[in-house]
């Protein structure tokens, strides 16, 4: 082996593992693997970490023999090639070996399976979770503390809300296509399938919020169906649950109900993010507050119910160019939704 060879063989496989060292370094207050924050992610980081060292040491060989073979066996004047036929001891070794690794691997994840599959063992809450192009809508459980005013219960689009240290089982649907349900920090990874149900649970262990996103390619708006959990301690959940009901009973309020609905029925939804309602775009402005703020679309002042259905009505005659299509609406649901979205102060 010429001194070029011995170096290049030694020099490469060296550089990328300090390349990926560096990287791990450089993010790491970012991977979940780095500081899992649930009981599933501790559970599954061993194997991670396990899996990942393994695929480091098959790398080296695999590419360290490739690099090695092309440098000292390359065609070079005075060099004649020869033919090999055949390695019993490096047949049988790089078969076993790869089939005792599988088992291995096979063994560490099992042993973990029941722990991760076991939504029912000590859990406190049952949260209903429907995927749809492109959110999620969260129910809460029919229990009295999250009863409305109105006898339904508590529903919210684009965050979840939990108590930290507490397990809770996740219900999942889908209303269209395969979506999953994922927040790596604290772990918990399942498919929301139409026409049935499936199982995850998931525990944080601290206050915090959580920041996931749907695993399975969806459609155009994929990158865009994120998960935001919030896990309180007692105080803060209580304070939250509060707002979360008063804002929900405002929304079914008989007065603007009508208009919630109408609203939810149509495009709307798709486009713009109402808290406290199925609506979740992230197309258009955010509409939580819209009864609060200064202007329509930068055009029409003020923000009142006159305005708010002159806009709605036909959004390009007020601001030529605008993204915002004519949404078709009779006159009494026009005067609904203006009414609806004037209150969402």
């Amino acid at each position: 082996m010429t001194s070029l060879a011995r170096r290049m063989a030694i020099a490469l496989p060296v550089a990328a593992l300090a390349f990926i060292a560096q990287s791990i370094v450089a993010y790491a207050d970012e991977p979940w693997v780095n500081a899992p924050m649930g009981p599933i992610a501790r559970e599954v980081q061993p194997v991670y970490w396990i899996l990942f060292a393994a695929a480091v040491v098959v790398l080296v060989i695999v590419d360290g023999g490739i690099i090695y073979s092309a440098i000292r066996f390359r065609e070079r004047p005075g060099h004649v090639a020869k033919q090999f036929h055949g390695h019993n001891m490096l047949e049988l070794t790089w078969t076993v070996i790869p089939t005792v690794m599988v088992i291995f691997f096979s063994i560490i994840s099992f042993q973990r399976l029941q722990f991760i599959n076991d939504t029912r063992t000590d859990a406190q809450m049952t949260i209903q979770a429907e995927g749809r192009q492109w959110s999620w809508i969260y129910s809460y459980p029919q229990e009295d503390r999250f009863k409305l005013a109105d006898g339904t219960f508590l529903q919210g689009a684009e965050e979840i809300h939990v108590l930290a240290g507490t397990k809770v089982r996740i219900e999942l649907s889908a209303v269209d296509v395969i979506h999953d349900f994922f927040v790596p920090a604290i772990g918990g990874k399942k498919d929301a399938v139409p026409g049935r149900k499936t199982e995850v649970w998931i525990q944080a262990d601290r206050p915090g919020v959580y920041k996931g996103q749907c695993a399975e390619f969806c459609g155009d708006g994929h990158a865009d169906m994120l998960i935001v959990l919030h896990a309180h301690d007692e105080a803060a959940y209580q304070t939250w649950l509060q707002g979360a009901l008063e804002l929900a009973n405002l929304l079914n309020d008989p007065a603007t109900k009508r208009g919630r609905e109408v609203f939810e029925a149509n495009a709307c939804v798709g486009c713009h993010l109402i808290r406290g309602t199925k609506a979740a775009g992230r197309i258009g402005p955010d509409l939580s507050k819209i009864g609060s703020k200064d202007n329509i679309a930068g055009v029409l002042s003020p923000v009142n119910v006159e305005n708010l259905k002159k806009w709605i009505a036909n959004p390009p005659a007020v601001k030529p160019g605008t993204a915002m299509p004519v949404v078709p609406l009779s006159e009494e649901d026009l005067d609904a939704v203006a009414k609806f979205l004037f209150v969402l102060k």
